[in-house]
């Protein structure tokens, strides 16, 4: 999926409904780490009103694609966000945040209890004493656990404009769970391959999300995000 930011812009820039949780849980913190950075669709807004804010993404073309959006914004934003290609289970930046985020679901990319616990405990080491860990999970959905398939009669491609249509299936794992969404887009007017994009997440129920976060020494101090089927935590982190 995040080798194609064009596709991934058209289905998700439009979000804005978790802003107000992420720019509220910040207020008031001048640095912030963010992991999964994306297209800057949560980075962008905080840079915007003064913070210092370095985005850490896997994806070149996820941050290709921001970079991009960057170069239009005035010098000052430029300046106030850096961008980080790196794993966000290993990097090591050498200094310390007010606030940490990973919005989006972003902790479902860590599927194993090892990639998890190497995860948390780098945003750990990153948080300064009384920093905020601030983060959202997707609750489980269950008609999303029992598979499903389907089709989008047709879209205009996000790059060429051509006429497309997409197939969808989700199929789910009870043992990793790990849930994994194949999208497959064929053009209906130009010869060209398929492309075939896929995202794997990892499901993490609410008591064991909770359960994840205080064994990695974080105690989640808010819960809230008036989003259907979404959680937003606000943690401290705490002496282990």
């Amino acid at each position: 999926m995040y080798r194609h930011p064009a596709f991934y812009r058209m289905l998700h820039h439009g979000r804005t409904e978790d802003l107000e949780f992420y720019l509220g849980a910040t207020e008031g913190r001048p640095r912030v780490l963010e992991y999964g950075v994306g297209n800057g669709r949560v980075a962008l807004p905080m840079a915007r009103r003064g913070q210092q804010v370095v985005g850490v993404d896997l994806s070149e073309d996820m941050l290709g694609s921001l970079r991009a959006d960057l170069a239009l914004e005035p010098p000052e934003v430029r300046e106030r966000l850096t961008l980080v290609h790196g794993d966000a289970r290993v990097l090591e930046l050498g200094e310390r945040f007010d606030a940490v985020t990973c919005p989006f679901n972003g902790i479902a990319h860590h599927h194993t209890l090892d990639e998890l616990a190497a995860f948390l405990e780098r945003v750990h080491q990153h948080l300064r004493p009384g920093g905020v860990f601030v983060l959202d999970v997707s609750l489980p959905e269950p008609p999303m656990l029992a598979g499903m398939a389907g089709e989008i009669p047709w879209y205009r491609d996000p790059v060429d404009g051509g006429v497309c249509r997409a197939s969808e299936l989700i199929e789910y794992d009870p043992l990793s769970q790990v849930l994994t969404i194949s999208t497959e887009s064929r053009a209906m007017e130009l010869e060209r391959e398929p492309v075939t994009m896929q995202l794997r997440l990892r499901q993490l129920f609410p008591q064991e999300t909770l359960l994840l976060l205080r064994h990695h020494g974080f105690e989640p101090r808010r819960r809230e995000l008036d989003l259907p089927g979404v959680i937003g935590y606000v943690c401290e982190a705490v002496a282990r």
